[in-house]
């Protein structure tokens, strides 16, 4: 249940997704205090932090946090909320994928409804070396895709401002083998790319693991064991199609914990961040999230 204050934070990341988004913020603020709630509106992280730190320590917690923003902005308040501080998404990124997936949306009335509905339920979340991620950790290409695009990030993005940094890694990525270690493998799974799933869709709406339950206790794994471009189109295909799954070079597997390793360096990334260099040690941490609402069916 949502704590009876009527206190509400509304997280705004104005860098989020193509273009200012004000229009919106401003009913969402207005409708929140209509319906009597006292709103306290923050943009920079370390304002963010300390409200959340502040509102834990005096056991004043808010209703609502509202993340105005994409996967990133989410994961950011996630990791410094309390567990149980019931969560909201006004989704003003450029793909949005755990709001899709929570069936969040640009609707300010519905929003406000599953605000006041005091019903909240729970989600796992994903941990890289002590970082929460909510929707996807990857290894590989993909995160350097994601580094390059951070490192010459000045302001909003749309889908076509990843066209550069993708022809940039496809120039320039050479694949350098990884190793996965599970506890359902005795051996080492040898790959080049690695995703580990929290919910089952990705970008562009790919669902690498379309079975995959985002309250189960577990993290799907996705591994493709081949290098360079034209695989990486083969497995981009294979996934849009659903065919991957019953090729050799393709290995599925539901996991609680594992690690991640290399002789060179590889990043990796979490929610569309980046989130370092390998090594990785990445665990579940189930209901570990509270957000509004009635749960979603699982796979929808």
């Amino acid at each position: 249940m949502i704590h009876k204050t009527k206190r509400v934070l509304l997280v705004e990341n104005p860098n989020a997704g193509a273009s200012d988004k004000q229009a919106l913020l401003k009913e969402l603020r207005e409708d929140l205090l209509s319906q009597g709630f006292l709103v306290e509106q923050e943009s920079k992280p370390e304002s963010i932090q300390k409200c959340l730190r502040a509102a834990s320590e005096e056991n004043n917690r808010f209703a609502c946090v509202i993340c105005a923003g994409g996967d990133g902005t989410i994961g950011m308040v996630a990791n410094w909320a309390d567990p149980t501080t019931p969560l909201a998404i006004l989704p003003l990124g450029t793909e949005n994928v755990l709001a899709k997936q929570l069936g969040f949306n640009h609707d300010i009335k519905q929003l406000i409804h599953r605000i006041i509905s005091s019903k909240t339920f729970s989600l796992d979340a994903g941990e890289a070396n002590g970082q929460l991620f909510l929707a996807v950790a990857s290894v590989g290409f993909d995160a350097e895709v994601v580094r390059l695009l951070s490192a010459r990030r000045t302001g909003h993005i749309d889908h076509t401002t990843w066209i550069r940094p993708i022809l940039q890694a496809l120039r320039g990525y050479q694949f350098p083998k990884i190793r996965v270690q599970t506890e359902g493998n005795e051996k080492a799974i040898h790959t080049r790319w690695a995703f580990i799933f929290n919910v089952p869709r990705y970008a562009l709406g790919l669902r690498f693991v379309a079975e995959g339950d985002c309250a189960d206790g577990q993290l799907d794994l996705c591994c493709f064991r081949g290098g360079r471009w034209w695989n990486g189109l083969r497995y981009f295909v294979g996934v849009l199609f659903g065919w991957h799954r019953a090729w050799r070079d393709t290995h599925v597997e539901q996991v609680t914990q594992i690690s991640i390793e290399s002789d060179e360096p590889v990043p990796y990334q979490l929610d569309g961040d980046p989130g370092g260099e390998l090594p990785v040690t990445i665990r579940v941490l189930p209901g570990r999230l509270t957000f509004v609402g009635i749960s979603p069916t699982v796979g929808s």
